[in-house]
């Protein structure tokens, strides 16, 4: 799930956490450079504080040496204790035949009519299979524990602003790793694999309020933990609803790299709110 895409989902799930149901979503993403990505999620309401959570996402990036399928799946828990909200959760990324992780998150965060404010945490536990003939069948374990803050500051009823960034620490250094320079070729797009190998991530965004719908701007910079490359990408989102129970969200984007040049993507989801 994108950093942009998951604070719509996390915005949509506050809005929405006073009623006892559930929020199905399904959506889809492709870019210039022939990636292409597909996702469903849920949030369950189990009384008025207590949230539990899905997500799976399969990504297909064209490489310049092959082409990569990677796999996302978590769960996680919200719990909402008023003004102080605790969310943990576990999950799994990657290709099991080149490089995959089992991840664990936590959070506390606050919010009310100010705004919101999260302290997040994230440990990743990698497994690199190397891939040269000499090493084949040998792997490289590593980890990395993620420390970041996401914020919302409130300009009124229709504006706000969202600033949020997280910082790894590598149990190894990367650029050092027998046959880790592989992934730097893995795929030219945004959605590859080099750009969940994260030594930083930062983003700031705009969202403006006209009735039902928003309106948003964001502009964000990652780099690579491997070779050091930086993405600087911007994006425009929409969001508005269809129905009295769908809401839909459609996004362009547009990202800068050091290591693949320029790309362009656009995003469609799908939002179904049911229950009472």
């Amino acid at each position: 799930m994108s950093s942009s895409k998951a604070t719509v989902w996390l915005l949509l799930l506050s809005s929405a956490v006073n009623a006892e149901g559930y929020i199905l979503g399904v959506g889809a993403e492709g870019d210039s450079a022939d990636g292409r990505a597909y996702s469903a999620f849920g949030d369950f309401s189990f009384g008025e504080r207590t949230w539990l959570s899905f997500t799976a996402t399969t990504v297909d990036t064209e490489g310049i040496i092959s082409d990569n399928e990677t796999m996302l799946a978590d769960t996680s828990l919200d719990l909402w204790f008023k003004p102080v909200g605790v969310r943990v959760g576990a999950g799994y990324w990657g290709n099991p035949d080149i490089l995959d992780s089992r991840d664990l998150t936590a959070s506390v965060y606050t919010r009310g009519e100010a705004g919101s404010l999260a302290l997040n945490f994230e440990r990743r536990n990698f497994e690199f299979d190397l891939q040269s003939d000499a090493l084949r069948g040998r792997t490289a374990k590593f980890h990395a524990n993620g420390w970041g803050l996401t914020s919302r500051i409130s300009l009124g009823e229709n504006l706000s602003i969202r600033l949020g960034g997280i910082a790894y620490d590598y149990s190894r250094n990367l650029r050092i790793q027998p046959d880790i320079d592989v992934l730097a070729f893995v795929s030219r797009s945004r959605l590859s694999m080099i750009n969940n190998l994260l030594d930083h991530r930062f983003n700031a965004g705009l969202e403006f309020k006209f009735g039902s719908r928003s309106i948003d701007v964001t502009a964000g910079q990652w780099q690579a933990a491997i070779d050091g490359s930086s993405v600087d990408s911007f994006s425009l989102g929409f969001l508005t609803p269809l129905s009295d129970r769908i809401d839909a969200e459609f996004r362009l984007s547009y990202d800068e790299s050091d290591a693949y040049g320029e790309t362009t993507a656009l995003s469609v989801y799908f939002y179904y709110f049911g229950g009472s």
